[in-house]
């Protein structure tokens, strides 16, 4: 999509990024770039100056997101109050993240819940053993089929091994 950018958006963003210069000498170059590009009215390079703004995320990845990490916990209150071997010994006990490739907006997500707000935060023991967050391969079809599963269960939220058991192999 092409950035619609007004003179007067162009002289307001010209002099922020003459103050942001100043402010991060490290930066200058690339601001001054940015500066001349919206000076002349260079449209073809205005790109450049969103291209680090990510577009919208979809409301039902968000909520998808959230289900899974539920899940999760729901998960990680079962293994903490049963004793439960069979889920313990389960390949997805633990939740192994988003493809860093191929699910970026999931993953990206997943870390801003879980590291910048404090959400979740009885996952933060696995971000050495699941690479931060990074399944390495698309997880999204088996989230959603372990969150129909789940829903199918009524939502609940105090579930019997079996039904956790039926999740995670969903």
């Amino acid at each position: 999509m092409d950035l619609e950018i007004s003179k007067k958006d162009r002289i307001i963003l010209i002099n922020q990024y003459r103050i942001l210069a100043k402010l991060e000498p490290n930066e200058s170059e690339r601001l001054e770039e940015l500066i001349e590009i919206l000076e002349n009215g260079y449209r073809l390079f205005y790109s450049m100056i969103d291209e680090w703004i990510s577009d919208d995320m979809p409301e039902d990845r968000s909520i998808l997101v959230l289900d899974i990490l539920g899940i999760y916990r729901i998960i990680e209150d079962h293994k903490r109050l049963v004793s439960s071997q069979a889920v313990m010994e389960h390949s997805f006990h633990f939740f192994p993240g988003f493809d860093g490739n191929n699910e970026s907006e999931y993953l990206s997500f997943s870390r801003f819940l879980i590291e910048k707000q404090g959400k979740f935060t009885e996952q933060k023991p696995y971000l050495k053993r699941n690479d931060n967050l990074n399944s390495h391969l698309p997880m999204v079809p088996k989230y959603r089929k372990m969150v129909n599963a789940w829903k199918s269960m009524g939502s609940a939220y105090h579930l019997t091994e079996q039904q956790i058991l039926s999740i995670l192999d969903a």
